[in-house]
């Protein structure tokens, strides 16, 4: 662990900015009082994971989810995420996101959203990257056990690149494209529970630049509040910026605490 000095303090100090941004939620004292309505619910989450010896990383992971509770009337839901990594002296992962999405009648059938998203990643050599756009949910069935929804947006998407040096492609680039989601969550038993997120994002002005993102999930309660969650993600960018791989795939074992 000695490897990670100064990524650790960026992470470390975006970790702290991140808490107090979920103390922010917390509700107020209410004693001697009836107890409220709770209209939200919060988030944090933590990751560790690392190795010594023949082999030598470490990836840290933290995040903030802040939601309102689904009413007849709207949802609102931000998130923030953190990554940094080393594994030996090569810096393997340092990545940061935050969104915010409002859904308007979000218990219809049908719910129109809004969303923007912001991120940077420089191991995929992407300085900064935003984009937002609004669409319709379909939510097909939804009961106890399980929910599953299909969205379609149209959104702007803004990237500004680090190109490796020599090259001579463009810094940055803004392009309209088509957003597809599919969402399932299915309880596994009474403690667990498995999630998919998978988007298509073709660019309106050519199916072939296109980006495929899918996550998959499975938690299980630990204690009260408290739950661990193995995730993995994999990403396909079509045309990824300059000097980056086409395809990524991030795994992560952390807990997270609801409050």
């Amino acid at each position: 662990m000695s490897q990670l000095q100064h990524g650790p303090v960026r992470w470390a100090l975006a970790s702290v900015v991140t808490l107090l941004v979920g103390l922010a939620f917390l509700p107020r004292s209410t004693a001697g009082q009836a107890a409220p309505t709770k209209y939200w619910q919060s988030q944090l989450e933590f990751g560790l994971n690392g190795a010594s010896g023949n082999s030598s990383f470490s990836i840290l992971r933290g995040g903030f989810t802040a939601k309102r509770v689904k009413t007849d009337e709207y949802e609102l839901d931000f998130r923030t995420l953190v990554r940094y990594g080393k594994n030996d002296e090569k810096v393997i992962a340092n990545d940061v996101k935050a969104s915010l999405k409002f859904d308007w009648r979000p218990l219809e059938r049908f719910s129109p959203f809004v969303f923007v998203d912001a991120a940077r990643d420089r191991i995929r050599r992407l300085d900064f990257q935003a984009n937002g756009g609004a669409g319709m949910k379909w939510t097909v069935s939804e009961d106890d056990r399980r929910s599953l929804s299909l969205s379609w947006a149209g959104i702007f998407d803004y990237q500004n690149f680090d190109p490796p040096e020599g090259s001579t492609a463009e810094g940055s680039e803004l392009l309209g494209r088509s957003s597809f989601r599919l969402k399932l969550e299915q309880k596994l038993g009474e403690r667990a529970k498995f999630e998919h997120v998978s988007f298509y994002q073709p660019a309106f002005s050519e199916i072939a630049d296109y980006v495929v993102e899918v996550t998959n999930s499975l938690s299980s309660s630990v204690l009260g509040n408290l739950t661990m969650v193995v995730e993995y993600l994999y990403l396909r960018d079509s045309r990824p910026p300059p000097g980056a791989e086409t395809d990524d795939q991030k795994y992560s074992v952390l807990f997270r605490y609801a409050f």
